[in-house]
């Protein structure tokens, strides 16, 4: 039952993240940004958003830079879109699976 819950929250703290993305930071980020997924902790305080970001190195940073800038906005705006007894921390992380499989498809292809 625990595992349900934790679920549920992640889903509606990801697509309430995407809606705060797509309507108030898409002219802010030099990258394409995008809300991978979200992972919760056991007691629901803690947030870890993954975020997919296209651009090269200096686009990625830069971007992680101004979501982190504007993490109060965030948390506000999930506070208002899921209602839960407490806001939880966010913590925010790039998500670096495409890179890795990227990564991996071009070492696969030299081996070809």
């Amino acid at each position: 039952m625990g595992n349900s819950r934790k679920e549920k929250v992640s889903k509606a703290i990801q697509a309430a993240a995407a809606e705060f993305l797509a309507r108030s930071m898409t002219e802010a980020t030099p990258g394409f940004v995008t809300v991978s997924h979200v992972k919760m902790s056991e007691d629901l305080k803690i947030a870890s958003i993954y975020f997919s970001i296209i651009g090269d190195e200096a686009k990625v940073k830069a971007s992680l830079a101004i979501l982190e800038n504007h993490k109060s906005r965030f948390r506000f705006h999930i506070g208002q879109e899921v209602p839960m007894k407490y806001v939880p921390e966010m913590r925010f992380f790039i998500d670096d699976t495409m890179a890795y499989l990227d990564h991996m498809n071009r070492i696969i292809r030299k081996l070809n």
